[in-house]
């Protein structure tokens, strides 16, 4: 039988095809597939070479929110890095430019014009 990897007693344990002294995952037949500089056998995203970059636990590839560690936080479907109102699920739903959770007329985009302590959709004396 002809030996495959010349001065290499442990020849090729793992079967991947790469000789043990060169194998940089000895041990791993399937060796870095995504080419991360992290072995399969431990790598948390095998078939990610950006594997987790914001650190959230989940792999790049499935991620939706790169780059942010709190993607999603409140809920709304807007991450967290872009969400204008982080922390309130409702964001703006009157787009009157102030988050709902702390909008006193959330369903109000006139709010109260005459600063009577009344929205504007219940105020029957506008100014």
């Amino acid at each position: 039988e002809d030996d495959s990897c010349l001065n290499d007693a442990l020849n090729d344990a793992d079967g991947d095809e790469v000789c043990d002294s060169v194998d940089s995952c000895p041990g791993d037949s399937l060796n870095d597939e995504d080419g991360d500089g992290i072995c399969d056998s431990i790598d948390s995203c095998p078939d990610d070479v950006l594997n987790d970059g914001d650190s959230d636990g989940i792999c790049d590839e499935d991620d939706s929110c790169l780059n942010d560690a709190l993607n999603d936080a409140d809920g709304d479907e807007v991450c967290d890095s872009v969400d204008s109102c982080p922390g309130d699920s409702l964001n703006d739903e009157d787009g009157d430019g102030i988050c709902d959770s702390i909008d006193s007329c959330p369903d109000d985009v006139l709010n109260d014009g005459d600063s009577d302590g009344i929205c504007d959709e219940d105020d029957s004396c506008l100014n």
